[in-house]
C-alpha cells in the first residue's frame, strides 16, 4: 500500500511504507484499489480522519505512538481517557463518541494493511461500561433546543467581528441551516452553485438554495427553497462575495470553508470537500459560547433544523399544517416533538384537548380524620 495512503500524523509527517512478500493473489490491482477508495462517501472518510488527528495528538502528548500497527493498550487508554474525560460536560463523552473513536482507528489500521486491528474486544467493554452507567445515570442523548429566529438573532452577536470572513460564514451557517432545515451534514454539502440570486418582476430579490438531503448516508436528489428574507439574503451574498475577492467563488467549490484562526481561508483538498458536518457544528458551538446569556448552552447545529417547525407552531399551526407548509418530514413524530418546543417557548399550551381531558380527571380531597 502507498505511503500516501496512511493517516498523517499529528505534525504532518507520513509513516513509512509497508512492505510486505509480494503475491499477486493478495494483491488488489490498481483499478480495484482505486475502486474501494472511492466507494466510502467523502464525508465518512473525513470523520475518520479527523478522529485519527485526535487519537494522534492524545499519543504525542502521552509519549505514545499512534501506528498503523496501533497497539491494543493504546486504543484501550485512548477510550477510557476518552470515557472518563471526554464530554462538553466533563462527565464523559457519549456512548456514540465512544464507538466512533474505536471505528476510525481500526479503519486507519485497516487501510494500512492491518485488517481487524487492534483487537476490540477490550475497549468494546469499556463502550458497554459507559452505557451502562449511562443508563443507571439515566442519561440519554438529548435532542438538540430549536434554535428559532429569536435564540438566531440573539446567536448573531457571537459571530466574531474580528475575522469578517469567518463572521460571515457562521452567519451563513445560521441563517442557512434554519432556512433550509439543513442538517450539518447537508450544509457541510453545499457549493457555490448551490445558491442562486434573482430577481422577480416586481423587484422582489429571492435565493434559491439547491439543498441535497442525507439520512444515514443516503443521500436524495434533493430540492430547492425559496428564500425572500432579506436579511439571510444579505448574509449569504456578503460571504460569497468575500470568497470572489480571494478568488474562491468558483461555482464547483465548496460553500462553508474552513477559515484559520487568523483568517486565512483553508484550501480545498483532492476530494473536492469544504467544512466537515462536525466542522460546521464546532463552528456553531463556538457561537454558542460566545454569546452572553445564551438561553440553550446544549444547542447544537441540529437545532437550525428544528426553528422554523417551532416558530410555525408558535403561530398557531399544527404539525400536520408544518409538515405541508415545509414539505421537510414524512411523518408527524418529530414535527409534532418541535412544535411542542416551540409552543412551550412561546408558554402555550402544548397539549390541547387531551390536556384539558387529563386535567378533567380530578381526585377527591383525603377527608381530615379530625373533622370526621
Amino acid at each position: 500500500m502507498e505511503a500516501d495512503n496512511l493517516p498523517a500524523l499529528v505534525d504532518g509527517s507520513r509513516l513509512p511504507a509497508l512492505h510486505h512478500a509480494f503475491d499477486p493473489n493478495e494483491t488488489l490491482t490498481d483499478d480495484a484499489a482505486d475502486d474501494l477508495a472511492s466507494a466510502r462517501p467523502a464525508r465518512t472518510s473525513q470523520t475518520y480522519a479527523e478522529q485519527w488527528r485526535y487519537f494522534a495528538r492524545w499519543c504525542a502528548d502521552n509519549g505514545r505512538h499512534p501506528g498503523p500497527r496501533t497497539s491494543e493498550a493504546n486504543l484501550v487508554s485512548y477510550v477510557s481517557h476518552l470515557r472518563r474525560r471526554g464530554g462538553r460536560d466533563g462527565t464523559g463523552a457519549p456512548v456514540s463518541s465512544l464507538r466512533l473513536a474505536m471505528a476510525a482507528v481500526r479503519d486507519a489500521n485497516a487501510r494500512a494493511g492491518y485488517e481487524n486491528w487492534p483487537p476490540k474486544k477490550a475497549t468494546a467493554e469499556l463502550i458497554r461500561k459507559q452505557a451502562a452507567e449511562h443508563a443507571r445515570a439515566r442519561r440519554t442523548p438529548k435532542s438538540s433546543p430549536p434554535v428559532d429566529a429569536a435564540r438566531i438573532a440573539h446567536l448573531q452577536q457571537g459571530a466574531t467581528a474580528d475575522i469578517p470572513l469567518t463572521r460571515w460564514r457562521d452567519l451563513t451557517i445560521l441563517h442557512l441551516g434554519y432556512r433550509t432545515r439543513a442538517r450539518r451534514s447537508e450544509q457541510a454539502a453545499y457549493r457555490i452553485d448551490s445558491i442562486v440570486f434573482e430577481c422577480l418582476e416586481d423587484g422582489t430579490e429571492q435565493m434559491v438554495v439547491g439543498k441535497r438531503t442525507s439520512k444515514n448516508d443516503h443521500w436524495s436528489t434533493g430540492r430547492e427553497y425559496v428564500i425572500r428574507d432579506h436579511v439571510a439574503i444579505t448574509v449569504v451574498r456578503t460571504y460569497i462575495a468575500l470568497l470572489a475577492e480571494l478568488g474562491q467563488a468558483e461555482p464547483q467549490l465548496p460553500l462553508l470553508r474552513g477559515i484559520t484562526r487568523w483568517g486565512k481561508l483553508m484550501p480545498v483538498p483532492a476530494s473536492g470537500t469544504g467544512m466537515t458536518g462536525h466542522a460546521v457544528n464546532r463552528a456553531f458551538r463556538r457561537m454558542v459560547t460566545r454569546t452572553p446569556g445564551f438561553d440553550a448552552k446544549n444547542a447544537t447545529s441540529h437545532g437550525l433544523r428544528a426553528g422554523v417547525p417551532a416558530d410555525l407552531a408558535a403561530q398557531g399551526y399544527s404539525a400536520a399544517e408544518i409538515m405541508v407548509i415545509t414539505e421537510d418530514w414524512k411523518s408527524t413524530a418529530m414535527v409534532e416533538k418541535y412544535a411542542k418546543a416551540g409552543l412551550r417557548r412561546a408558554g402555550k399550551d402544548d397539549r390541547g384537548r387531551t390536556q384539558q381531558a387529563l386535567d378533567a380527571l380530578v381526585v377527591p380531597s383525603p377527608v381530615d380524620p379530625v373533622t370526621r
